[in-house]
């Protein structure tokens, strides 16, 4: 049969959670440490309403004093704490990682298009190779759980046999969170403070201000926290004022200490009432420039809407991905932040996809371990308790099955 044949699917096409560690940083390239937790079985030792409770999953903390902010380990190393500070983060798996989708597709050639640097860049990918396989203009709303299963269609798809090996995703730059983080103090198993939003206390003893269970909440005006890729806070005297963006306002300070931290902490019991999603805004594909310089200046030149190619982790081999920002239409490539609305996100595989003659279904997995950076800042100066500064967004990565008919009987094959 020729290559130009085409094959109906019938199956449900399905996205899942996929289960393996993922490592790969997308909203800040220099903050990529995957933290120690505590294992199954660990419980909260002391007194309090948490103590005795389960604590499996809670981030390993090691306070030195005398202004050590080194209060995390990594994974690797877990008896070694010497992360921290401003210049590290922990990447976690989000109870909750909700995106809306328009566009899924595969592509038999390379869409990637060299970019030009600057701010006023027009060129994007091609995707004239690609066959789509789900398009909705509207969008579909998709909560993606670590053990979930969620029905994209359950119609028929039609795609040409060949092998793919560039499959893309348009999805909305507005990206859900919703996670509970438990920490824990390594030495002990006692509940490890961290300090979180309050509307006016600023004290590290208050207790409505510190706790050791840590949730992506609501303000107390019930406004849900919004952070971008670039970090941006009003520029209000400036000309124009820059005080919002897509709606969603700005904070007037950087995140750090209350009431400008990022999530909430307390007891176990008030985390399951109090949690609610948190919103990561993907403004511009440049992490380490900010678009606001002070309360009186902006600099527009430092938006970006395409990154080159390609970004790869260690712990994903055979994978790359590049992305674009595009505006509403799902096509045009955004030229400012306002109306970069979508994303782009192309990926490289080194097995390709096959679709052949007995290709019988697919399946759509996104990687979500490690798809949230918590950000946790302790102040030098003072040694103070730890800050809980930010929950964000980082990349998911697609990975896409197909499952063949076997034998004269129509006995089929595994997923592969």
């Amino acid at each position: 049969m020729k290559n130009n044949s085409k094959k109906i699917i019938r199956s449900f096409l399905t996205i899942i959670t996929f289960s393996f560690i993922l490592n790969f940083s997308f909203i800040s390239d220099s903050y990529s440490n995957i933290c120690a937790t505590a294992p199954a079985g660990t419980v909260y030792s002391g007194s309090g309403d948490d103590a005795g409770k389960n604590a499996e999953g809670a981030l390993l903390v090691q306070d030195d004093g005398s202004g050590d902010i080194t209060s995390f380990a990594l994974a690797s190393s877990p008896s070694t704490f010497n992360i921290g500070g401003s210049d590290n983060t922990c990447l976690i798996t989000p109870d909750h990682y909700k995106i809306t989708l328009y566009r899924l597709g595969l592509c038999t050639e390379d869409p990637f298009r060299e970019p030009d640097d600057t701010h006023t860049n027009t060129i994007k990918a091609d995707l004239s190779s690609c066959v789509t396989i789900y398009n909705n203009v509207s969008g579909k709303e998709l909560d993606i759980t670590p053990s979930g299963e969620i029905d994209l269609t359950d119609q028929p798809i039609s795609i040409p046999v060949g092998t793919y090996k560039y499959p893309y995703i348009v999805v909305d730059n507005h990206i859900y969170l919703k996670h509970i983080q438990k920490f824990i103090t390594a030495a002990d198993n006692s509940p490890a403070l961290v300090m979180g939003y309050h509307p006016t206390e600023n004290s590290k003893t208050h207790v409505d201000v510190t706790g050791h269970v840590c949730y992506t909440g609501t303000d107390d005006d019930g406004n849900k926290f919004v952070d971008t890729l670039t970090w941006e806070k009003k520029a209000k005297n400036a000309s124009p004022a820059y005080t919002s963006l897509h709606g969603f306002d700005f904070p007037d300070e950087w995140p750090g200490i209350p009431p400008n931290t990022r999530y909430r902490c307390g007891t176990i019991d008030e985390a399951a009432s109090g949690n609610d999603y948190a919103i990561s805004i993907i403004n511009s594909l440049n992490p380490n420039e900010r678009i606001w310089q002070s309360a009186s200046s902006i600099d527009l030149t430092n938006f970006r809407n395409a990154t080159p190619c390609c970004s790869t982790s260690d712990s994903i081999p055979g994978k790359q991905q590049f992305y674009n920002l595009l505006t509403t239409d799902n096509e045009t490539i955004a030229d400012s932040q306002i109306n970069g609305r979508r994303i782009l996100v192309v990926q490289i595989e080194e097995n390709p996809i096959v679709v052949s003659e007995q290709t019988i279904g697919m399946k759509i997995r996104f990687k979500t371990n490690n798809a949230i950076d918590v950000r946790v800042f302790q102040r030098t100066e003072e040694d103070q308790v730890l800050a809980g500064t930010k929950m964000v967004a980082e990349a998911i990565w697609l990975d896409i099955q197909t499952k063949e008919r076997r034998g004269r009987r129509g006995r089929t094959g595994d997923w592969r």
